[in-house]
């Protein structure tokens, strides 16, 4: 009986520390001017500084390569990016609906049409399939080549 308590309890204080950590996240949010939709937050967007960690394979990618980076920081707040070769854009977001941790959901970024002209494979869209886990995620880009920089919304 004593440990049927005692696992009662300990299950208690889990759920409490679980719903701190997530308070606590949600009102960083908040103090962050996070803007909610959808069961997500999204913390900052533009442009950002970045420790370059090199290039990993995407074979679903038009260039067929992603970067990756550390020391991820916001330089400025913007929804307009002016192309220009090297610079990084994006947004950081967090999943905030409690129902969707745990689950595989895609982020899907329109973009204007691009064409890489080494493979003639072009496109609009990028789907990727994230595991959300209610911690901070990015979505970053990054200028690389030329037939990148494509005027549209």
């Amino acid at each position: 009986m004593s440990l049927f308590r005692s696992t009662r309890r300990a299950i208690a204080a889990l759920a409490l520390l679980a719903f701190s950590g997530a308070a606590a996240a949600q009102a960083q949010d908040r103090a962050a001017g996070a803007v909610r939709e959808n069961g997500a937050a999204v913390l900052d967007y533009g442009i950002y500084a970045h420790s370059d960690l090199g290039l990993v394979e995407a074979p679903g990618d038009i260039s067929g390569w992603r970067f990756t980076a550390a020391n991820v920081r916001l330089l400025r707040r913007t929804q307009t990016i002016l192309a220009q070769p090297g610079l990084t854009f994006g947004m950081r977001f967090r999943v905030t609906d409690a129902r969707l941790i745990g689950k595989t959901l895609s982020l899907v970024i329109r973009f204007p049409r691009m064409t890489n002209p080494a493979t003639g494979k072009s496109g609009v869209v990028l789907s990727d399939r994230i595991l959300a886990t209610g911690g901070l995620r990015r979505q970053l880009f990054r200028f690389d080549h030329m037939w990148e920089m494509a005027e549209g919304p």
